[in-house]
């Protein structure tokens, strides 16, 4: 049915997404065709774990002086807003040699524009040791 088709493209969808957002957090330009900053909208707005604001400007600026990074995403989740918006949700931990893991919890904002997705909006929160399994619950009061 409908259903069965919606569900099975959405699965597609965030496979795509998830490559993406691996893409960029590695800030391996290699994987996308065309480059990183084709995938930032122009429109682009983040709000960084580390509380900066970020624009299109900005973000194409830092992904084109980053090293790559060694960076793990779980926890990935995709939710349809629209037929031309969707939510993404993903824990994400960032590793280097030299500083302590530094754990996230991230949402992105992908809007399609004509036949490609781009990074609309992206925030990062930093979490907790040791919470980045736990699932998100829906629930009437914060546990």
């Amino acid at each position: 049915g409908r259903l069965g088709r919606d569900a099975e493209t959405l699965s597609s969808l965030a496979g795509r997404l998830l490559a993406f957002e691996l893409a960029l957090a590695r800030r391996d330009a290699s994987a996308v065709p065309g480059g990183l900053a084709d995938l930032i909208d122009d429109e682009f707005e983040e709000v960084g774990a580390s509380g900066r604001r970020w624009d299109r400007e900005a973000i194409v600026a830092l992904l084109a002086v980053s090293s790559p990074a060694d960076v793990a995403i779980d926890v990935f989740d995709a939710t349809r807003l629209s037929r031309t918006v969707v939510l993404v949700t993903y824990s994400s931990i960032a590793r280097d040699p030299d500083t302590p893991a530094r754990q996230a919890w991230r949402s992105s904002v992908w809007v399609r524009r004509g036949d490609r997705w781009r990074l609309r909006f992206h925030q990062g929160t930093p979490a907790a040791a040791g919470d980045l399994r736990r699932r998100l619950t829906r629930s009437s009061a914060p546990g």
